[in-house]
């Protein structure tokens, strides 16, 4: 019998069954930063079939079907050899160490990290059907009533890291993902930071143009906690009406927009409460939107 004995797991894996397969090596490494044990990957298996996989701006993501965590799951593969040096050394342990903590049910979980071969880290998640985006794509806009349930989950999240001293900074319909019964997933935490003092202002810009509050398009330090709530209205406005509130292809121009009145699509009806929730979330001084508990206290979610 061919085996392969690894000390520290204490299994004996049998090779035989696996003849025309690479076969997963796995090892526990201390992660003196994190305290999040690593593992080490080789290549799939028969164990972790890949899916399907997309691509990002200094990652990639790959569904896999997870013999071992008995789900599919979603990894995102980080290249440290190709990433800027801020993005490894500041932006990857802040996601890693946030990821740790967080304990959410709209919240995207994390099951472990793994090394893997070329200064590449993954980290392995819960599986989604679909991003918010796509859902929008696939039927133009959402509904009222079920957008407000999925918008409540939003809110619920993020009410939840802010209580935590966690913002997330990079709100997008493309980093809310939905499961299979359209729970709320927010994912995506590679501009997620800790803060703690609600006066703190920060001057690290970062995030999607089509979400960027008026501050940061003027690179004025900013409220970290009031740019989520900007990009959480942005996020609505996409879903009830299936197009963003403010369309430019310029900084120059989308900060214009910002400043006047928003336009509501002439073939989709706006209550008051919904108008005034958006009047509020979308103030463009940034000290006059609400915090996301009263956003969650708003009476059209309430209503």
């Amino acid at each position: 019998m061919v085996a392969l004995h690894l000390r520290n797991l204490k299994h004996t894996f049998n090779l035989e069954p696996y003849n025309n397969h690479i076969f997963l090596l796995i090892k526990y490494i201390a992660d003196s930063y994190t305290n999040i044990r690593l593992h080490f990957l080789a290549k799939e298996t028969s164990h972790c079939k890949r899916l399907r996989k997309t691509l990002g701006s200094f990652s990639e993501v790959k569904l896999y079907s997870s013999l071992k965590h008995r789900c599919n799951v979603a990894i995102k593969i980080m290249d440290r050899e190709k990433s800027p040096a801020d993005f490894v050394e500041k932006f990857v342990p802040r996601e890693l160490s946030i990821l740790g903590q967080v304990n959410h049910d709209n919240i995207i979980k994390m099951y472990e990290i793994i090394e893997m071969p070329g200064r590449r880290v993954g980290i392995v998640m819960e599986a989604a059907a679909k991003d918010l985006y796509k859902k929008i794509v696939e039927v133009h806009r959402i509904p009222e009533r079920q957008s407000k349930t999925m918008f409540s989950q939003m809110v619920s999240a993020i009410n939840y890291l802010h209580q935590a001293g966690i913002v997330h900074r990079d709100l997008k319909c493309e980093n809310v993902l939905l499961t299979a019964q359209e729970q709320i997933k927010i994912t995506d935490f590679g501009f997620s930071r800790r803060c703690h003092d609600p006066s703190e202002l920060v001057s690290t810009f970062c995030g999607t143009l089509t979400y960027y509050p008026p501050e940061i398009i003027m690179g004025r330090p900013y409220d970290p906690k009031k740019y989520d709530i900007w990009s959480l209205a942005v996020i609505l406005f996409c879903m009830l009406t299936g197009q963003v509130p403010f369309n430019a292809a310029s900084q120059s121009r989308l900060l214009i927009l910002q400043q006047k009145p928003l336009v509501y699509p002439k073939d989709v009806a706006f209550g008051e409460p919904c108008r005034e929730l958006f009047r509020a979330m979308l103030q463009y001084d940034p000290p006059k939107r609400p915090t996301i508990q009263e956003v969650a206290e708003h009476p059209w979610l309430k209503n």
